[in-house]
């Protein structure tokens, strides 16, 4: 076990978190009474969105001042910078709620998980098809912070591609969330995890899932139920999944949970291939192949940071039956561009070239390992023949021109044996 850090107070935090609505006490009568659904009708969307010339007067507002505070104390808690396009957006928050309010006659404080999602969607198209036409896309972000205080609202794993990062920061305060996290690299990077360093952007999203998940904003409270919690229910995936053994890890060194049981062990993050369906597929190829040991270790370590690349940037590519020459083309170009450091777990014994680009001779292993995995995959009658893996996967001739010989030096006192 890991021992816990000494002083582990972090020098970073700001003052402990605590929601804005817990001062006040509101009417959480469940049930939409009918001169509320009444007064929300009367007063029109202008007036419900505050746009110019609404009346602050109108008699409506006093009749829904029940659902009116609870909204207006969320927003006025938000570290959200006060620009005109975020008043904007919040205004239109409030009234979304407050029309739905009257369209189910249920108060937000009664709705369901599954009811927040019909209304934030499953995605950005879903939000629009089931919103008003008026609410914009800058509205959802603003919709998930009041579902999330007001309806103790978590799922946000069903909301496809959305900004964890924001709504932690906006919700927990931007300053405390960022010193949480400086706490949490400072242990990364004394240990040699990428996660550690400042230009890493997985550990911030993994971190504010977490804290989301957990209602609070502070490192002491991810507790060990929470870290098996997030695994068992498959609340993060792919390299997010695999982030979260070092999150656990360091957490433990502070002393605030045990550490990460066996099955996530330090072999398992560090050989893990991100996506899991792709995962799967190598591991397969891995126990059919006939090359020698060896080399299908390196073959198949290749294949696992192609694996990594897939869950951080192409998430629709993690099923090798998906792949096409546009995705071929895709991870060639990304390959070419990458840097020492990139999509791998640890980097101990690679800190003097960190940032580095890869040499010739790397790309070109990366390019052969995919080639002979898709033609196995292929010749097997695993996968059907969409694309020649010689000629999608080939190694361009930008890398081919610097590869060469690499002799060997011999020492000037060893004398070779074509002289003797």
């Amino acid at each position: 076990m890991t021992a816990p850090l000494s002083g582990n107070v972090n020098p970073d935090s700001e003052s402990r978190w605590c929601s804005s609505l817990v001062a006040h006490h509101f009417d959480t009568t469940i049930e939409v009474r009918d001169d509320e659904v009444g007064a929300i009708g009367e007063l029109g969307i202008q007036n419900l969105r505050r746009l110019q010339y609404h009346d602050p007067n109108a008699p409506g507002w006093r009749v829904i001042g029940r659902l009116l505070r609870p909204l207006e104390t969320v927003n006025a808690g938000l570290d959200s910078p006060a620009t005109a396009h975020r008043r904007r957006a919040m205004a239109d928050a409030v009234a979304v709620l407050l029309v739905r309010c009257a369209e189910v006659r249920w108060t937000f404080w009664g709705w369901t998980a599954e009811e927040w999602i019909h209304l934030l969607g499953r995605d950005q198209a879903e939000f629009h098809r089931n919103a008003p036409s008026w609410a914009g896309d800058e509205v959802r972000p603003y919709l998930a912070a009041h579902a999330y205080l007001l309806g103790s609202f978590t799922e946000f794993h069903r909301l496809g591609s959305f900004q964890r990062l924001t709504l932690s920061r906006r919700t927990f305060g931007r300053d405390r969330v960022n010193g949480e996290i400086a706490w949490l690299r400072r242990v990364l990077a004394g240990w040699g995890y990428r996660l550690g360093r400042d230009d890493d952007t997985l550990l911030p999203m993994v971190a504010c899932q977490l804290f989301l998940l957990s209602r609070s904003p502070h490192l002491e409270d991810l507790t060990t139920d929470l870290f098996d919690r997030v695994r068992r229910d498959g609340l993060l995936g792919g390299a997010r999944l695999n982030a979260v053994h070092a999150v656990q890890r360091a957490v433990n060194a502070l002393g605030f949970c045990d550490q990460p049981s066996a099955t996530t062990g330090r072999g398992t993050a560090r050989a893990a291939g991100g996506a899991q369906i792709w995962q799967r597929w190598v591991e397969r190829w891995y126990a059919t192949s006939t090359l020698t040991p060896r080399a299908r270790g390196n073959v198949r370590s290749r294949l696992l940071k192609v694996g990594r690349w897939i869950a951080a940037e192409h998430p629709g590519a993690a099923d090798p039956t998906a792949w096409t020459r546009q995705t071929c083309a895709t991870w060639v170009a990304a390959l070419d561009r990458m840097n020492v450091g990139d999509y791998v777990h640890r980097t101990t014994g690679l800190e003097k070239r960190i940032g580095n680009p890869l040499q010739a001779s790397t790309k070109d292993g990366h390019l052969s390992a995919i080639r002979r995995f898709f033609t196995d995959c292929q010749e097997w009658e695993w996968l059907p023949r969409r694309f020649d893996p010689g000629r999608a996967l080939a190694t361009p001739r930008s890398i081919t021109a610097l590869l060469g010989p690499n002799p060997r030096v011999i020492a000037d006192e060893i004398e070779p044996s074509w002289t003797k």
